[in-house]
Order: C-alpha cells, then sequence, then structure tokens
C-alpha cells in the first residue's frame, strides 16, 4: 500500500488541530458552533478521540471562509489523508458543515462560490482552482456524522466519541468495512505529490470579488441594530442582536439569517434593511 512522507513544513496552515499519525487516510472536522473561547467539553472529546484512533489530523472548524481553506490547504499538503470524519453539531449562522458537504458534491462556480450552499459567505478566494479540484479528488469521501443544530444528545453518533473513533479506525483497514453506509478502507496515498499551499492574503471584502453591490456609504451598526428585533435570542448564530448588526454591515449575514425578521409585522423594518444595506 502506497505512502508517502509528508513535506516540511507540514501543515502549513495553523489552526485548532492536532497533529496525529501523518500516514493516516483520514481527518476529523468537528464543527465549532460557539466562540472559540468557550469551546464546549464535548467538542473537544471528539477532537481528542480522532487523535486517539489515528487521525492524521483532528481539528475544529468555525467558518464557511477562511476557514474551509486553512484545512483544504492542510489536507492536500499530505497524499496520505483520503476521508474526513464530519461532526459535531451545524452552526446555524456559518453552516460549516453543510458548505463542505456541498463543495464537495457541487464544487465552486466562476466567482469561487461553493455551489448551492446556503452558508452566509461560502468563497474560498485565497485558494488556488488546483487546490479546491484537489481537494475534490483527493478526498473520496466525507463521512458525515454531522447533527441538527443545537443538538444535545450525546449518543447521536455526531456527538458520541466511540463513534468517531469507531468512523477512524474503518479507514485503516485493508479490506471494506461497512460503516453507516460508507464502505470504507485504507487505500493508500493520492497518487501525486503534496500540493502546499498557504493562505497568505485574507479577503476582507468578499462583496467585492464577488460582483455583489454594496453601498459606498458607510452604514452605522447601530442604524441597523434600531431596525432589529431586539430579543438576542441567538437562533441567528450571534449572541445578540447589536452582534448580528456588525456582521449585517460587513456582508458576513444577510437580513433573512434572522427569522424574526421574516415575520409579517416586522415587514417595513426588513424592507428598511434591505434599503441601507443594497440587497
Amino acid at each position: 500500500m502506497r505512502k508517502v512522507d509528508v513535506p516540511d513544513g507540514y501543515p502549513p496552515e495553523k489552526g485548532r488541530y492536532a497533529r496525529g499519525n501523518d500516514f493516516s487516510p483520514v481527518a476529523v472536522c468537528v464543527i465549532l458552533d460557539t466562540f472559540d473561547f468557550n469551546i464546549p467539553p464535548e467538542l473537544e472529546e471528539l477532537l481528542m478521540a480522532g487523535l486517539d484512533a489515528g487521525a492524521a489530523l483532528s481539528g475544529m472548524l468555525q467558518t464557511e471562509n477562511i476557514g474551509m481553506e486553512k484545512m483544504i490547504c492542510n489536507i492536500v499538503a499530505n497524499p496520505n489523508i483520503r476521508y474526513i470524519v464530519l461532526c459535531g453539531r451545524e452552526a446555524a449562522g456559518h453552516l460549516p458543515g453543510q458548505a463542505l458537504l456541498r463543495l464537495m458534491e457541487k464544487g465552486v462556480d466562476e466567482k469561487r462560490r461553493i455551489v448551492e450552499s446556503k452558508a452566509p459567505t461560502p468563497y474560498l478566494f485565497n485558494l488556488s482552482a488546483e487546490a479546491i479540484e484537489r481537494f475534490r479528488t483527493q478526498i473520496v469521501a466525507v463521512v458525515n456524522l454531522l447533527c441538527e443544530p443545537g443538538e444535545t444528545d450525546r449518543s447521536a453518533p455526531g456527538l458520541d466519541p466511540e463513534a468517531v473513533g469507531k468512523a477512524v479506525w474503518s479507514c485503516f483497514q485493508e479490506e471494506p468495512v461497512p460503516f453507516k453506509g460508507y464502505d470504507l478502507y485504507d487505500m493508500g496515498a493520492y497518487p501525486e505529490p503534496p500540493l502546499v499551499q498557504k493562505v497568505v492574503w485574507k479577503a476582507s471584502k468578499p462583496w467585492e470579488l464577488a460582483g455583489t453591490h454594496r453601498p459606498q456609504k458607510q452604514i452605522s451598526a447601530l442604524v441597523v441594530y434600531k431596525l432589529l428585533p431586539g430579543t438576542n435570542c441567538r437562533e441567528c448564530g450571534e449572541k445578540t442582536c447589536r452582534a448580528f448588526a456588525s456582521k449585517l454591515i460587513q456582508w458576513m449575514k444577510l437580513p433573512k439569517d434572522c427569522p424574526h425578521l421574516l415575520k409579517p409585522e416586522f415587514d417595513e423594518e426588513r424592507a428598511a434593511l434591505s434599503t441601507l444595506l443594497g440587497i
């Protein structure tokens, strides 16, 4: 079975991950659905379960753009990685899990937007087309154990360290092993050399690169905040409505991401926001 050495400087991108067995055929991706300074212990347990079971990399993914790009850079730099075990809970705001699955299934369009992703800003501007396509061909399957947003049942596969460990173990086997609808085995390294890239430039204005209209004048987050329901319900994925307002003026969120704004009693506020934001 073909295995290859990883290049100097591997992994090329820093992040919330632990490095394990470089010759392993699998990486574990735990969706981080909360603030990075308040990571729940159950997510830490999933990360360690992947590492203990022998994953090449076991880490957390929080965003559908820069975070995804860093993960892709680290995976294509190691041709031995052929699977991703996706676990944790989906993040209701960023939807990075859904973005990853759509990237594998549909790829990106001419503006580097992940096709059919429902995430707010699923753009991979900082990667070459070669790296994106290499990722999609090198990874033969994303073993999807991801739970719905807000799931608390620790027996659900995506929150169960034993299930994550079993998924990693299955990817190591010489003969196909059935695991939750997947046939998993170690097929050996991808037959091309490591592809080493870094996210050296950060797209700070994705709406411009995507050709999306944005008002030229500066918009006050306070003005936008006054048009929001003010419930601080967190259903948008942000801790407060004020935080949501800040994301709106940066185009990191859209008004439709607030479920309360979609109610008829907020029609006027929604229309005013659309005018302000140029949507």
